[in-house]
């Protein structure tokens, strides 16, 4: 094993074996402590509650876009409760009043149920704009 050990490190794992002085470890207990103290924080960490609190939708942002940004953030989160979720997605939502009071008065008791009221809302919301450009005609400029 011992021998098989710098074959898989990548170029800074390889480095740092190398440049440790000779007999560092008693044993393997050791040297794992020591390889993990030292790229710990070049691991990306699983994001926590407070990480998915912090998204919010943005002014003029489209809807999808948050929804995006807000469902990329949850796959990082190991642990957490669908109710928690459920409530970081609405306290983000700034700037879509209108989806924020719908969920609030009608609230999702999943994600799945949270992420399709909050597609369905976001095609809503692209067609209703396809019709009013569609009423402007190709010779108006857009609001």
């Amino acid at each position: 094993m011992a021998n098989y050990f710098p074959v898989v490190l990548d170029q800074a794992g390889d480095q740092w074996l190398l440049s440790l002085p000779e007999d560092s470890f008693d044993s393997w207990e050791e040297m794992r402590q020591a390889f993990i103290d030292n790229f710990i924080t070049t691991c990306e960490q699983p994001g926590n509650k407070y990480d998915l609190e912090r998204i919010r939708d943005r002014k003029n942002e489209p809807l999808r876009d948050y929804i995006r940004r807000f469902s990329d953030m949850r796959l990082k989160i190991p642990k957490i409760s669908h109710d928690e979720a459920i409530s970081a997605f609405i306290k983000g939502l700034c700037f879509h009043e209108a989806l924020r009071n719908k969920l609030l008065r009608k609230r999702p008791t999943t994600m799945a149920e949270l992420l399709a009221m909050a597609k369905n809302y976001a095609h809503a919301g692209d067609a209703e704009k396809l019709m009013r450009e569609d009423a402007r005609g190709p010779d108006q400029p857009p609001q």
